[in-house]
């Protein structure tokens, strides 16, 4: 056995920890931990780290691609804490304005006020949609405080978000073009199939809980330099090892069942703790004692990016939510300081389970004839290329009852811990989840190192009005 203590923490003397996983999870376990003094080893089976935050090779540019368009938003404070701390925050764009697109082609530039306080601050997005008629913004209103003070305890949560908007009288346009684009987008699952306590948490801590909770927050660089370079350059400059295609088979314990080393093909490496940062079936196959996935109780929910490059510019927007359409959002290729952005956009379709049967031809076709409708330079623009790009498990699908299956960071191995999206994070399979799980891990084993590990950062504050609507 190979002890990687010594080689690998800046103070030999320091507990080593082997974190299995290098996606944002993973990454965020191990910022947490070298910031403590601890040494870290994040061991990543693929050959990038980064996880799911990945990038591919433009096949026009040669630069790099984002596999699927990850955003983040205001309220996710321990994300954007994660990317201040690790000098990534410059990377990061802060858009105020979001764009709907309406089904006849109408723009609605949504924005929340700066000025007036939550939740009032919601009402120039809200009444800003010119696709709904003065009653249905006033009902859409209604429903997202009526959703906001909506109490889930003893069994009142159990049914889907859909169920619940219909049950609370939102017209049923208003669920087509508002709620089933926001929250599919926001949960990546299909809007009859989420709890609503998950539809809740978008309401309140995506919009109502804080004036900059909505804000979009777009990474201005490839997913793959921003984690998979520039975080694992930080870990490493902190006495972080990072391997890649290292891929783990095995967590040996010792006789009193503690973690005491982690087996990869053809080495075994000691350490005094383990974070398991892996997806669920992975976590599974690795542990299979402290997490259960044979009977499917925890579920992935598809995400589809569909990637088109034109020959020329054809988005005169950074970004846009397409309602009522089978495209969900488009995202405009990020321009370079030397040169146009060369025709490049991205959509991205969520809970996509079933399109057009799996026909990548049918889909293409069809996405690229709805940003022709509502993008007057796109309908003399010819497709260069496409490529589409589907992760049948992008994200844990938040259905009714899932929370009660998500496991702690903690386990019955006193010094094994588990991270990742799907963990009990109280949020959601996002880029916030991800980083909340892999602090609350590493809090978890600075505590039982005997090492205070920095945790959480709070949420965005909520008012004495917000708090009496949502409840504290």
């Amino acid at each position: 056995m190979t002890n990687l203590a010594p080689a690998a923490a800046s103070n030999s003397s320091a507990p080593h920890v082997a974190v299995v996983g290098g996606g944002l999870a993973g990454l965020a376990a191990a910022a947490a931990l070298v910031e403590a003094g601890l040494g870290v080893t994040v061991l990543e089976a693929r050959r990038r780290a980064g996880g799911r935050a990945a990038s591919f090779e433009d096949p026009r540019s040669g630069g790099l691609v984002d596999a699927c368009q990850h955003v983040a938003m205001g309220c996710c404070t321990n994300f954007l804490d994660l990317c201040r701390r690790t000098g990534l925050e410059p990377a990061l764009r802060r858009d105020r304005t979001l764009w709907f697109i309406g089904p006849e082609g109408d723009r609605s530039r949504c924005a929340p006020a700066r000025l007036l306080p939550a939740p009032l601050h919601l009402a120039p997005l809200l009444f800003g949609m010119r696709h709904f008629s003065l009653r249905e913004r006033a009902a859409l209103a209604a429903g997202m405080l009526r959703l906001a003070r909506a109490r889930l305890e003893g069994g009142a949560g159990e049914g889907t978000a859909l169920d619940w908007l219909r049950a609370a009288g939102q017209p049923e346009r208003v669920i087509r073009l508002f709620w089933q684009p926001v929250i599919e987008s926001a949960l990546g699952e299909s809007i009859d199939l989420v709890g609503v306590a998950a539809a809740r948490k978008v309401a309140v801590d995506g919009f109502l809980a804080h004036r900059d909770a909505a804000d979009l927050v777009v990474p201005t660089e490839p997913l793959g330099t921003l984690f998979g370079e520039r975080l694992v350059a930080w870990l490493e400059s902190r006495g972080a090892i990072v391997r890649t295609g290292a891929a783990v088979t095995a967590v040996d314990r010792a006789a009193d069942g503690r973690a005491a080393a982690v087996r990869l093909a053809e080495e075994t490496l000691r350490c005094d703790a383990v974070v398991i940062a892996v997806p669920w079936k992975a976590a599974g196959r690795l542990v299979p004692d402290l997490v259960v996935t044979g009977d499917e109780s925890l579920a992935g929910s598809p995400i589809t990016a569909v990637h088109l490059w034109f020959d020329r510019d054809v988005v005169d927007l950074p970004h846009a939510v397409l309602v009522g359409r089978v495209s969900q959002w488009v995202f405009r290729g990020e321009r370079p300081d030397d040169g146009p952005a060369g025709g490049y956009c991205q959509v991205v379709i969520s809970a996509s389970r079933g399109l057009f049967g799996g026909d990548r031809d049918a889909l293409v076709a069809a996405v690229v004839a709805e940003l022709r409708e509502v993008f007057p330079a796109c309908r003399a623009a010819t497709l260069v290329a496409a490529r589409v790009v589907t992760d049948p498990t992008a994200v844990l699908s938040v259905r009714p009852g899932v929370d009660a299956l998500r496991p702690a960071a903690t386990t019955a191995v006193p010094n094994l811990f588990l991270a990742g999206d799907w963990t009990a994070t109280g949020w959601p399979s996002t880029m916030e989840g991800a980083v909340r799980s892999g602090r609350a891990a590493a809090a978890a084993a600075g505590a039982r190192l005997g090492r205070h590990v920095r945790g959480l950062v709070a949420d965005l504050p909520k008012n004495a009005v917000v708090r009496l609507i949502a409840g504290a």
